[in-house]
């Protein structure tokens, strides 16, 4: 492997979501120049309007398809949002009842709007209408879960604008730019009613609360929801707002904001929310760049900008081969819609050669579809005029054999027969965080083995005061240790400490104290764990040295897989996949070993199944026969031909 020349030894310090002033965009550019870049609504034209330009942009099959999109929905009902939907949240815990009602009316109408603009006949219009005036109509654009002071009613005094607030005035922005004109003409009243909703909902709610929105916040390192909700204020901005001084305000003040979340990234661009949530965090930030270049004729650009470069290579870099990612915290190990349109998009704008070959591995080997079905519209629509210029040429696209994100505290390396270790240190305070400080996980061949069960089905649960409670989220349903039966807690001061990531041509390791991740009763002096990975030897070596006040009454060591297990051979565990098979050792003479299936139906673990595509989770248990208040335990990973 290339990479490996001279050993490395780096010493880590664990920043503690740690904020730095960088402002990339605001120190680049000043209101002022904003005002003069910004171009006038009516000169703003990134998308095709007419069945003419639509034809001269997009291949007929896609057109048709979206149009056969359209006609799908013709006889929707845009049916009213019941209050017993906003409360079944309050009540029973259940987020699915509302965002049933609600999702499915957003996507509908820009579906329509879409099949009206490609087409041109007017046919879907009287829909459209509907659909407008029925989102008009509701009292609450966002969901009940994000409703916290009001018990669970929404205050329409006082709106609130959280994610899907952004994503509702996003869709009517959309619908204003392709079908505006054609509004019109039915009656001005009812883009008069889209500017009046927006203006009520959106624009002056955020305005007015730039400072005091928890994901505005400039002191703090801010999460998904940053760029997510700017890249939707920058749309509906720039698609639906006539004052050009309005206009270039909102503007510069989205650009401020989303350097809130460019000042909250460490200097390495990791995101501690995984793979599966960056593309709601760097793809929206990406989404907020293009349109900022797209809104400006070119003149706000900063793709050039390291740290811009460096947040967007962190896809590929956690890419573990077929569809798998690496999934800390509450992420799914697949993503679904990742499409090679975007990756191209961002590979040609940040000028990454790893980039466009992942773009084109994604094209060839994930499924196509340009319905706009889910969020990010506007990356939606720009995926599908993006793609006719995807290349064709033959890709040499492979997945990396190294990482180490320092600022997240990830490493992930691979053997030449590629047995693969991801692993990491980090703290227990971060967004969507489960307690898995020196978690890891093993894949062979890009099947998964040991692995993170990742998130559940989101209940009200799920981001409150007994989110811990579930099992996905503690240390004891992950690859870690357990002392007499408790686990990490959750905090940013649970954090790993004595961080070491050493490489040598032989082996890639992971060090790091542990004793500050457990409560301070247990009496914990040290716990040292080590994941390695032999590349000689084609082995994962686990090592966990420990010293306690006392002997423990109870140790355990925690093994999580979808594999199907085989326990008769003593010292030996047979993870059996689909593909391949590893085997798990550890010292017969100090375990005992059990196993059980986490519950995997039910409200809030429903959708733990669907994401391993219907494989049985299992958790195996070591348990120390003969606890000591000082050992040291190691457990070792390799290949079964």
């Amino acid at each position: 492997m290339k990479w490996i020349v001279f050993p490395l030894l780096v010493m880590v310090l664990l920043s503690q979501a740690q904020v730095t002033q960088r402002n990339i965009l605001t120190t680049s550019y000043s209101l002022s120049d904003i005002q003069q870049s910004i171009l006038p609504i009516e000169q703003f034209k990134p998308f095709p309007q007419t069945p003419d330009e639509w034809k001269k942009q997009v291949a007929d099959s896609i057109l048709m398809r979206l149009v056969n999109d359209g006609e799908k929905r013709l006889n929707f009902k845009f049916t009213p949002v019941p209050l017993s939907a906003i409360l079944a949240f309050k009540r029973q815990g259940n987020r699915s009842i509302y965002e049933g009602y609600s999702f499915v009316k957003r996507t509908t109408l820009i579906q329509l709007t879409l099949a009206e603009s490609i087409e041109g006949k007017g046919r879907f219009m009287d829909a459209i209408m509907e659909g407008i005036w029925s989102i008009c109509e509701e009292s609450y654009w966002g969901v009940p879960a994000h409703i916290t002071e009001t018990s669970g009613v929404p205050n329409v005094e006082a709106p609130y604008v959280e994610l899907f607030t952004a994503e509702t005035a996003a869709t009517l922005g959309l619908v204003n730019y392709f079908l505006g004109a054609q509004l019109d003409k039915q009656s001005p009243l009812l883009r008069k009613r889209i500017y009046h909703e927006l203006e009520q909902r959106f624009f002056k709610p955020i305005e007015a609360h730039r400072e005091t929105y928890a994901y505005l916040n400039k002191a703090v390192k801010v999460n998904n929801w940053n760029p997510w909700i700017m890249s939707n204020w920058l749309l509906t901005t720039l698609f639906a707002e006539p004052d050009q001084q309005k206009r270039s305000t909102m503007v510069y003040e989205a650009m401020q904001g989303l350097d809130k979340y460019f000042n909250g990234l460490g200097n390495e661009g990791g995101c501690d929310e995984g793979a599966h949530y960056w593309t709601a965090a760097g793809a929206s930030a990406f989404d907020c760049l293009e349109m900022l270049e797209q809104g400006s004729n070119g003149k706000v650009q900063v793709f050039s900008h390291p740290l811009i470069q460096k947040m967007l290579a962190y896809i590929y870099k956690v890419h573990i081969g077929s569809d798998y990612f690496v999934n800390v915290g509450d992420g799914e190990p697949t993503i679904e819609n990742l499409s090679g349109s975007f990756l191209a998009r961002v590979a040609k704008a940040v000028n990454d050669q790893q980039m466009a070959l992942f773009a084109g591995y994604v094209k060839d080997n994930y499924p196509i579809t340009f319905s706009l079905d889910s969020f990010h519209k506007y990356r939606g629509i720009q995926n599908i005029l993006s793609f006719k210029s995807l290349p064709n040429a033959k890709n040499t696209y492979r997945a990396l054999d190294y990482i180490w994100i320092n600022d997240v505290q990830l490493l992930t390396a691979r053997t030449k027969n590629n047995l693969y270790l991801a692993t990491h240190a980090g703290h227990n305070g971060e967004s969507h965080n489960h307690n898995d400080v020196g978690d890891f996980v093993v894949y062979s061949n890009d099947e998964p083995f040991l692995i993170d069960a990742g998130r559940g089905t989101y209940t009200a649960k799920t981001f409150g005061p007994h989110r811990y409670e579930l099992w996905n989220t503690q240390s004891n349903y992950h690859n870690l240790p357990i002392i007499n039966g408790v686990g990490q807690s959750a905090g940013k001061e649970f954090a790993a400490t004595d961080v070491v990531n050493s490489s040598t041509p032989k082996e890639i390791k992971l060090s790091m104290e542990l004793s500050k991740t457990w409560p301070q009763e247990l009496g914990i002096m040290q716990w040292k764990r080590t994941n390695s990975l032999l590349l000689d030897k084609e082995e994962v070596k686990i090592v966990d040295q420990y010293v306690l006040k006392n002997a423990p009454e109870q140790l355990q060591q925690v093994f999580m897989t979808v594999a199907k297990v085989d326990t008769t051979q003593m010292g030996n565990i047979k993870l059996i996949g689909e593909q391949g098979q590893l085997l798990l050792s550890y010292n017969p003479a100090l375990f005992t070993i059990t196993t059980e299936l986490p519950l995997t139906t039910g409200p809030e673990y429903a959708k733990i199944g669907k994401y391993w595509n219907g494989k049985t989770i299992t958790r195996i248990i070591l348990t120390v026969k003969k606890p000591q208040a000082k050992a040291t335990f190691t457990y070792t990973i390799r290949q079964l031909k």
